[in-house]
C-alpha cells in the first residue's frame, strides 16, 4: 500500500479539510488515455498552444521520478524544455519536494558527429545546463546514462516528448515501477498567458491505479492552500 504522506511531504501536515475543498474543483481528473478531443478542448478552453505532460510514477525499487516532456504534444527546440522545467519546478516544489533536475540527450561527448540527430540531442543538453544556470536553476546533463541520473536526480527532462512517453510505458506500464498520474502542463503561445488556473491530470498505463491518482489529486489540492 502506497503511504500518500512518504510520497509527498505536502501531505504529512495538518490537513485543512476547508482548504482541500475550496481547492478541489481545480483539480480535474481526465479519463483513462484521453483522446485528442480532450486535448483541444482544454486548448481552447485555457489558450494553450501546446502540452506536455510531467508524469510522475515510482521505479521498480520505489523511487519516485518525474520526468517531460512526454506527448500529446512533441516538443521543438530547447524553448519548449526550457518551459518544461520552468513549469514543472513549481509544481514538484509545492508537493513539498526539492526538485533535482537531470538532463538525458540521446548519447556521450565522445558520439558527437556519429549521427546529426543524436548531436542535436547532445548539443541541446549542454545549452540548456546554461541557460538554466543563467536564471539560479541548477542543472545536471548525465548524456544517454539515465541509469546514472535515477542516482541522483528526480525531475528528468528527456530530449523530446517521445521518449518520454516510451520511457513511462515502458518503466509503469509493463515494467515493474507504479504510475502514479501525469500532471499536464500548459504552454501558452508566446506573448499569452494561459486563461485558466486548473490542473489537469490523468494516467495513461493499462496498470494505474486511480487510488494513485487520487493521492496525487489530494497533494495538488492541499498544495492551493
Amino acid at each position: 500500500m502506497i503511504s500518500a504522506c512518504s510520497l509527498f511531504p505536502v501531505l504529512s501536515e495538518n490537513n485543512s479539510s476547508a482548504a482541500l475543498s475550496a481547492a478541489a474543483d481545480q483539480i480535474i481528473l481526465l479519463e483513462s488515455r484521453p483522446s485528442a478531443d480532450v486535448y483541444n478542448q482544454i486548448k481552447r478552453e485555457t489558450g494553450a498552444e501546446k502540452i506536455f505532460r510531467l508524469s510522475v510514477f515510482l521505479t521498480a525499487k520505489g523511487k519516485l521520478l518525474f520526468t517531460a516532456p512526454a506527448g500529446p504534444d512533441m516538443n521543438s527546440g530547447l524553448e519548449d524544455l526550457e518551459f518544461c522545467v520552468k513549469a514543472g519546478l513549481p509544481l514538484i516544489q509545492n508537493l513539498g519536494i526539492k526538485p533535482e533536475v537531470g538532463i538525458i540527450s540521446g548519447g556521450r561527448a565522445g558520439d558527437l558527429g556519429r549521427n546529426r540527430a543524436v548531436d542535436q540531442t547532445i548539443t541541446d543538453a549542454e545549452a540548456l545546463v546554461k541557460k538554466l544556470a543563467a536564471v539560479g536553476i541548477s542543472a545536471k546533463h548525465y548524456t544517454i546514462l539515465i541509469e546514472d541520473a535515477v542516482k541522483e536526480a528526480n525531475f528528468l527532462i528527456l530530449p523530446d516528448s517521445l521518449s518520454g512517453e516510451m520511457i513511462l510505458k515502458t518503466a509503469a506500464g509493463i515494467g515493474e515501477g507504479i504510475e502514479i498520474g501525469n500532471i499536464l502542463l500548459l504552454k501558452a503561445p508566446k506573448g499569452a498567458a494561459i486563461q485558466s488556473s486548473k490542473i489537469y491530470i490523468e494516467q495513461l498505463t493499462q496498470k494505474a491505479d486511480s487510488k494513485t491518482l487520487e493521492i496525487l489529486k489530494e497533494a495538488l489540492t492541499f498544495s492551493f492552500r
